[in-house]
């Protein structure tokens, strides 16, 4: 009876201390060894996620993931804005909260980012 307890227990734990979302694809950051050795290593809700190198590091996660690839309205900016984050943190418009959208930033990185309208807004000439 002891034993089952115990296992119901880290069971338990197991569930309580789950992330949400996932690991952004492969780092590609030249961090080699492995800061992390797993997600209990790691601060707040992030994960311990490999580096293309083969080392690993504490990151946010992406969001949960769908089973369907979604494609959203709008399309990506023409130019790209937000933070130099060169990582990425998503992977298709599924990984992306509410309307945003999976788009490459300033650094090259898919982030998730409010898109353009698909139509060009008219120019409204002043009277």
């Amino acid at each position: 009876m002891l034993g089952f307890y115990i296992l119901l227990t880290a069971v338990t734990l197991n569930v309580v201390r789950s992330e949400p979302g996932s690991c952004p694809p492969t780092l590609s950051v030249d961090v080699c060894e492995a800061v992390c050795g797993s997600n209990e290593a790691c601060n707040g809700n992030k994960l311990c996620c490999p580096t293309v190198c083969g080392g690993a590091m504490c990151v946010d996660p992406m969001t949960k993931r769908h089973f369907t690839t979604l494609v959203k309205k709008g399309r990506c900016p023409e130019y790209p804005r937000g933070p130099w984050v060169c990582s990425h943190t998503c992977t298709s418009d599924s990984d992306c909260p509410r309307t945003l959208k999976c788009c490459p930033n300033r650094c090259g990185a898919l982030t998730c980012q409010k898109p353009d309208p698909d139509e060009p807004i008219p120019n409204v000439e002043a009277r």
